[in-house]
């Protein structure tokens, strides 16, 4: 969480020190435990490699059901392009469905790292459209590309 190659187009800076990493970890265990967030590690050969969650969980609002959540995730620079992003992202949409009984998933990630938007496409994601100018980090503005799944699509391909 030290490098800012991984942390370029994330809505964090790299961790300066152990004690930021420490915050971030109480701050996901909280979230977790409110029900607005699940957190995993992502491991392989026992050394962890990653991480994915379910963001920005929203079961209802007023009278409206949604049971919807955002997948986010990240792998260690070294370990990119190997293919361990989506096969946690798999693991996570199955658990969403299945487990948790969400309705919706979504996934978006910035224009300027493409290599992320590969996860949802071959996960059946549909894309759903581009936000402009969605974010502004470090002076530079990034525009989002947003992409969803339904759990009746999921079902209909499991």
């Amino acid at each position: 969480m030290s490098d800012a190659r991984l942390t370029r187009y994330l809505a964090w800076a790299a961790h300066r020190n152990v004690e930021e990493t420490k915050a971030v970890i109480l701050s996901l265990t909280r979230a977790q435990a409110q029900g607005g967030a699940y957190h995993w590690t992502i491991f392989e050969d026992e050394a962890a490699r990653g991480v994915i969650s379910l963001i920005d969980v929203r079961r209802k609002h007023r009278l409206w059901t949604l049971d919807r959540a955002e997948i986010a995730y990240w792998v260690e620079v070294s370990q990119q392009g190997r293919g361990i992003a989506s096969q946690a992202t798999r693991a996570v949409v199955d658990a969403a469905f299945s487990q948790l009984g969400l309705n919706r998933l979504i996934i978006s990630y910035t224009s300027a790292n493409p290599a992320s938007g590969r996860i949802p496409a071959a996960l059946g994601f549909r894309f759903v459209g581009t936000e402009r100018q969605f974010f502004s980090k470090d002076g530079v503005w990034h525009d989002m590309n947003h992409y969803e799944l339904l759990a009746e699509d999921w079902r209909s391909r499991s």
